[in-house]
């Protein structure tokens, strides 16, 4: 073999493990993002669930029940905790939405008593629809991703479809709670009701389907009882609010108790996306 061989050789293998340095490095670099843009999710999920909580209690509140004060001034300080935490600890602030996000909050949350309760829930609408949309922003930031993730296909209902069928959950529990309060609903109220009653049914039964097929792969058996008891929760939460808050004479059903029965369906959703959210990290983890 002569010294010009065996010199392309070595510089063939140089090469060779170069590429497969870097290509091992980009992976590890990816695999860090990944793990902390699961981090950054969770405290951003957990700040979305107090802003919908906080929009159902102030429903009650501008429309006559005083006594859900505490649970606002609660939620309040649970709001600024979550907030002051993600800008310490976390690179949040690369994200516009972020600062979208905290110029409204520091608006609303001062106004908050003082609004009309059409306003308020225009208000903490537009909020969380900002909030959802960063959720997104720091996924694909982050390569949590259906085209990066391969093995889970499903990753983007967690972002999407059922973040919006939690939304329209929580969208009617403001709603419905504020109608359960005076009981009355507004011929608006009913429109606005009865769309959010189908789109939940919709989406959510789609969803649902999804999931399942796309678990057929994995065969987790805990997911499928998670989606069974968020379907079942769901659909009773369309029905209360079909027959006891639209297509009725007269209200009887209790503001608390049908807060309540919305959160527990929220819940149920809430338990899914933690579910596929530990799968994803463990996933991560075993790839370390």
């Amino acid at each position: 073999m002569s010294l010009m061989h065996m010199l392309s050789i070595g510089a063939g293998l140089i090469i060779v493990f170069v590429l497969a340095y870097f290509i091992l490095r980009q992976k590890k670099k990816v695999l860090n993002e990944q793990k902390k843009g699961i981090q950054l999710i969770v405290q951003v999920k957990e700040l979305v669930t107090n802003l919908q909580k906080h929009r159902g209690w102030c429903s009650a509140y501008l429309r006559g029940d005083h006594s859900v004060i505490l649970d606002i001034q609660n939620l309040q300080k649970e709001i600024k905790r979550i907030s002051m935490q993600l800008e310490h600890q976390n690179n949040i602030n690369k994200f516009e939405r972020w600062f979208g996000y905290s110029e409204h909050w520091s608006r609303l949350s001062k106004a908050t008593l003082t609004l009309s309760s059409e306003n308020s829930f225009k208000q903490h609408t537009q909020l969380i629809g900002n909030m959802l949309y960063l959720l997104e922003d720091i996924a694909e930031s982050h390569f949590l991703t259906a085209d990066v993730l391969r093995e889970f296909p499903s990753i983007s209902l967690l972002w999407r479809e059922l973040l919006q069928v939690a939304e329209c959950v929580g969208q009617s529990r403001a709603l419905g709670t504020g109608v359960a309060t005076v009981k009355v609903c507004s011929r608006v109220e009913k429109i606005r009701l009865g769309f959010l009653r189908q789109k939940i049914t919709e989406t959510a039964e789609v969803t649902y389907a999804q999931l399942k097929d796309h678990n057929l792969i994995t065969a987790n058996a805990q997911l499928d009882k998670l989606v069974e008891h968020a379907s079942k929760q769901t659909r009773y939460l369309c029905s209360v609010i079909e027959h006891e808050l639209v297509d009725c004479d007269v209200i009887k059903l209790d503001a608390k108790a049908y807060f309540a029965l919305a959160t527990e369906a929220m819940g149920s959703l809430n338990q899914i996306f933690d579910s596929k959210l530990k799968e994803l990290e463990s996933h991560l983890n075993k790839n370390a």
